[in-house]
């Protein structure tokens, strides 16, 4: 297995278009989205070298929440977002945000917490209640989208992990 790559440092385009079309000759390919069979191929071609609890992480994710495919839509987006907290803290966001209130319910965080805690560390552990008290940011009682990037960029900034 190869070295992780440098998460600061963005992808081409060119290396996006070259996953892309490595994922088109995955097993799991079909109708544009690859099967999570093939996550963990993915994740090599990816240089984005996790351990087995976080492949795990992101399979169930992905077979629980989305049907076990993961659009190559989404392939491209995340790795144009990969590189800079912010940007991946915001795809987090729309990925969260499954009702487009925006606002993230105690659903919505519980669906999503999964993947967050083996990306950051620093969540783990965290009920529903605690993200309120810590990203609530206006104190309104609820945690919008811009107060979960926030909170979520402040997560990734804590430790190197993503």
């Amino acid at each position: 297995m190869s070295h992780n790559r440098d998460m600061s440092i963005p992808y081409t385009e060119q290396e996006i278009a070259d996953v892309v079309q490595m994922c088109k000759k995955f097993a799991t390919f079909d109708d544009d989205s690859i099967g999570t069979g093939d996550f963990g191929i993915f994740s090599e071609a990816l240089r984005y070298n996790r351990t087995a609890e976080q492949i795990q992480a992101y399979v169930d994710y992905f077979d629980k929440h989305m049907g076990g495919r993961l659009s190559l839509k989404g392939v491209e987006d995340i790795m144009r977002v990969h590189h800079k907290p912010s940007l991946h803290a915001g795809w987090y966001a729309r990925i969260c945000d499954t009702d487009n209130d925006g606002l993230i319910s105690k659903d919505e965080f519980e669906r999503i917490y999964c993947l967050m805690a083996v990306q950051w560390p620093n969540t783990a552990g965290k009920s529903y209640d605690d993200f309120v008290r810590e990203a609530d940011a206006d104190n309104s009682g609820a945690v919008d989208v811009h107060e979960f990037v926030n909170w979520l960029e402040a997560s990734c900034n804590k430790t190197t992990n993503i």
